[in-house]
């Protein structure tokens, strides 16, 4: 594919040198991201489309899904799957993925691990909300399928947000999540995860399938994805929801760990 980053890059890995050093490993690095306005905010994200119920959204849906898996399917002779065995508990149920995000593109290969496990057309992609302002065909492709942009405005998120959330999980879709939150490019080690990811399977009661994809190129320069899928994470509703996110990221921190790269 494409390096559609190819000139930022030195600067991009600068900033990621400055961020390890500095010990923030959560840190924005990719220079020019957008930046939403308030007015923005208001205009596009609290009144975005989330559940796809205009027949505009529909029919854009369609389409972005059409190239999503085609390019979904051009990718996938690079993919290698470990682990497979570990999501089969979950077939036909609803359930959080979690993956690093390393790639503007690392969603075509979480899309390949869910079409993969008979949800074709069922991926809910959280994102952050500037991303829906990212322009080019990668945008329009991303604003067509099933994303719910996370904005920091509590009335958007309790009203709009999280019952969205709650309704794909209902229809037994596959929500993916980066817990990471930034995209680090090419980045290919673990970075601490945020809570968000463990509380909405906590609140909805539903496992998490946590996933970490490593890559290495070939001897004809070919990068090559791997996979790995960890055992499924349940939420324990005996327990509260605050314990509960917290030995849920724990054990997902745990298993990410064990197949990165050291």
């Amino acid at each position: 594919m494409k390096d559609i980053f190819a000139a930022l890059r030195p600067q991009v890995n600068k900033n990621i040198e400055k961020a390890i050093k500095d010990g923030d490993l959560n840190r924005k690095v990719m220079p020019g991201d957008h930046v939403v306005t308030p007015l923005e905010r208001a205009k596009y994200i609290v009144t975005y489309d989330l559940e796809k119920k205009r027949l505009r959204s529909k029919v854009k849906r369609i389409f972005g899904n059409i190239v999503a898996n085609k390019k979904t399917r051009d990718i996938a002779k690079y993919i290698d799957i470990s682990g497979l065995e570990n999501a089969s508990p979950l077939k036909g149920k609803a359930f959080i993925m979690t993956s690093n995000h390393y790639s503007p593109y690392d969603n075509l290969i979480a899309r390949h691990l869910t079409n993969k496990l008979g949800y074709k057309n069922k991926l809910s992609i959280i994102i952050n909300e500037s991303n829906i302002f990212m322009p080019g065909k990668l945008g329009k492709i991303l604003r067509s399928v099933d994303v719910f942009p996370y904005a920091q405005d509590f009335k958007y998120l309790g009203k709009r947000f999280n019952p969205a959330v709650g309704n794909a999980l209902k229809k037994k879709r596959v929500v993916l999540i980066y817990p990471e939150q930034e995209m680090w490019l090419d980045y290919p080690k673990t970075r601490p995860l945020k809570p968000g990811a463990y509380h909405y399977a906590a609140k909805f009661n539903v496992p998490i399938l946590p996933i970490f994809v490593t890559w290495k190129k070939d001897e004809e320069g070919v990068t090559k994805y791997t996979i790995n899928i960890g055992k499924p994470i349940y939420s324990d509703t005996k327990i509260s929801l605050a314990v509960n996110k917290k030995n849920m990221l724990e054990a997902d921190d745990s298993f990410k760990k064990s197949v990165s790269p050291k």
